[in-house]
């Protein structure tokens, strides 16, 4: 009888004891979301955020909510399914899709691209180095922006181009390498766009069909699709770009550009829920084998047999305990966007934006804190923020004026680096403001001597401003402290041989 008694409060201490441990594992998972609640709507109430967010801690979706606004005409307020711009976190789907194709006896790695895409001059060039970035094709951005729709100088003014209008500019132009197939690790969008050709050649069917019936579809992925801006393909709960006026208030919108007709390195559009069953799917063998998955979280092998942290659409990171983790991140007109994946610890992070802000990385660091329970702090004011409503608002000597005595404090509730001015100075060039530009552009080459891109930027702004031999002489000295450079490179092409 005692032995009985025994074994009964034995039990009984056990089922107490996991009891104990439930409810604690729950109010700590409580806590972490309602920190992770704090945070965000901080960062909503100072213009930093607009957007969705979704995290898991251990395969569980501890925190789900949308914060903002859809769209600014009219103002419609987001929702758990509304169906965000990814920009490059596209990739990672041209990449499945290739590994999806490779398993199928479609394709193989190690391919040469002319294969698939014969009028091409790359031969050396194989699908590999397109996964991985080691291609060395120029980018598309910088032939775009010289040959494309000439006729037209503002981007909304320009037709909407396609795929197949790439893959004709290089055709035609026959631009050569910029650097030995698998010699560097440079990201190019080029890449992932040629992989979407790639994709519709060896299946024989449109890119956007392929996902829809081998990846979407399968994963019940029922807001995701491949967007075109030339199909105009719907979507029931579409979100639009915009960012806020410098003057911190009013909106503007940002959601067009004349590339929104070209896939691979982007134009998916896709929820947090739906994001997070591909998450979920990436644990399982549901599309391709582990040993396919495996490949597409290795670090690529460069010529040198150096490696480099980024697989096939993947980053390769780790966490805040120093285990495997994979990630990418995305910036197109208005998108922010930002997918983060713990694997060994089955956590996730989710977030989408729509407002252009500058603020998503240093936000997804701080959730990444929340998430591990270690210590964060608000996030610091972007200094252009301050100083560009000052400019509008009284005067450009006003604003030099103000970031100098902010500087000169030691106040940590503002955020100063070499981008902060030069993300200023290119939107007063976009705002067609160029002797404003010219005056940031020159603070930041004196606050930052050694920042290429901030006497680029100077030079574009001097350009515009029809100083030629100023821009010259600017755009040689981006090139000087970084002769990689090959946007001040071509800027500079451009005004010595007209």
């Amino acid at each position: 009888m005692r032995w009985n008694k025994y074994i009964f409060s034995n039990q009984a201490f056990r089922t107490i004891f996991l009891l104990i441990i439930a409810l604690w594992s729950y109010a700590c998972t409580e806590s972490m979301a309602d920190k992770l609640d704090v945070y965000l709507k901080h960062c909503y109430e100072n213009n930093q955020f607009n957007g969705a967010v979704l995290v898991a801690k251990n395969g569980e979706i501890i925190y789900h909510k949308v914060y903002g606004i859809a769209n600014i005409d009219p103002v419609e307020p987001l929702q758990i399914n509304s169906q965000f711009r990814l920009a490059s976190v596209s990739k990672q789907f041209t990449a499945m899709a290739i590994m999806i194709l490779k398993e199928r006896g479609k394709l193989n790695y190690e391919d040469s691209i002319t294969k698939y895409i014969p009028e091409l001059p790359y031969q050396d060039v194989t699908v590999r180095h397109l996964l991985t970035h080691t291609s060395g094709i120029v980018t598309y951005y910088d032939f775009f922006e010289r040959f494309w729709d000439p006729e037209h100088d503002k981007i909304q003014d320009k037709k909407i181009a396609t795929n197949d209008d790439v893959i004709a500019l290089l055709v035609r132009h026959q631009f050569p390498l910029l650097s030995t197939p698998g010699e560097k690790w440079v990201y190019n969008d080029t890449g992932y766009e040629l992989l979407a050709s790639i994709v519709e050649r060896a299946a024989g069917e449109p890119f956007e069909i392929f996902l829809k019936n081998n990846i979407f579809e399968p994963l019940d992925m029922s807001h995701s699709l491949v967007y075109s801006a030339i199909r105009k393909d719907p979507m029931e709960n579409r979100v639009y770009g915009f960012l806020f006026a410098l003057n911190g208030s009013d909106y503007i919108p940002n959601d067009f550009h004349f590339m929104s007709g070209i896939a691979g390195d982007g134009a998916i559009y896709s929820t947090t829920g739906d994001l997070y069953k591909w998450d979920r799917a990436l644990y399982t063998e549901n599309l391709v084998s582990k040993s396919t998955l495996n490949e597409a979280f290795t670090p690529v092998v460069l010529n040198n047999d150096s490696t480099y942290n980024y697989g096939f659409g993947w980053g390769i990171n780790t966490s805040e305990n120093g285990k495997m983790a994979v990630s990418h991140g995305g910036g197109w007109i208005a998108a922010r966007t930002w997918i983060w994946r713990e694997i060994e610890e089955d956590n996730s992070i989710i977030l989408l934006t729509n407002h252009t802000s500058p603020y998503i990385y240093d936000i997804r660091r701080d959730i990444q804190l929340i998430l591990h329970d270690k210590p964060y702090t608000s996030l610091q004011v972007g200094i252009s923020d301050i100083i560009g409503r000052i400019l509008v608002t009284e005067s450009i000597e006003s604003a030099i004026s103000e970031y100098q005595r902010l500087k000169e404090s030691i106040n940590n509730q503002y955020k100063f680096n070499k981008w902060e001015l030069n993300t200023l100075g290119n939107r007063l060039i976009k705002l067609e403001k160029f002797p404003e530009a010219i005056e940031i552009f020159k603070l930041n080459t004196a606050s930052y001597p050694k920042y290429s891109s901030a006497f680029g930027g100077l030079g574009e702004a001097y350009r515009l401003n029809g100083n030629p031999d100023l821009a010259i002489e600017n755009f040689k000295m981006a090139l000087e402290l970084y002769p990689d450079n090959n946007w001040a490179k071509r800027k500079l092409k451009q005004l010595t041989t007209n």
